[in-house]
């Protein structure tokens, strides 16, 4: 169980922080993620081939908006999971699922912002005891405050083996 009651995490729901300032998409950046998930897509490598794939610029890897969980991005970083502290316990967190809807594509030149949103939070039994979830909604914002892509992602904290 999360060191936080649920009264206390139903309370979060609906807060929405900004936790995400300047994620500028770059394309030694973008070059660099596509090499880690090991595409050969030469549309991420070449401004000719994202042209000639009709993208404006060359267009970042669908995932690539996770590069956002690193602290040089992170508004007030403090460890927390986006920007909530939810109190689930690291070592019986995982991540569950996530989800990316797309207004238009992330292209190299993009300076992206992010607001995120606690959305819900619920438990459901699991065969070693309770589960508590979270799902978070980041929203990302151009230089134009235009919403680009919205990610959502769920945390899952395992009831502790102690507490049962």
């Amino acid at each position: 169980m999360p060191e936080k009651s649920m009264a206390e995490l139903e309370s979060l729901v609906g807060e929405r922080r900004q936790t995400v300032t300047d994620l500028t998409v770059e394309a030694g950046k973008v070059a660099e993620f596509a090499r880690a998930i090991e595409s050969q897509n030469e549309m991420f490598y070449d401004g000719e081939a994202a042209r000639e794939a009709e993208y404006d610029d060359v267009p970042a890897p669908l995932t690539f908006t996770r590069v956002a969980y690193f602290p040089r991005y992170r508004v007030g970083d403090d460890g927390s999971s986006f920007g909530f502290n939810l109190g689930f316990d690291p070592e019986r967190t995982v991540h569950g699922e996530q989800e990316y809807e797309y207004s238009r594509p992330v292209t190299v030149g993009d300076t992206l912002d992010g607001t995120t949103e606690l959305v819900d939070v619920y438990q459901k039994p699991g065969t070693d005891g309770t589960l508590t979830f979270a799902v978070l909604e980041t929203t990302y914002t151009d230089a134009d405050a235009e919403v680009v892509v919205i990610e959502r992602r769920t945390r899952i904290e395992r009831e502790a083996a102690d507490s049962q």
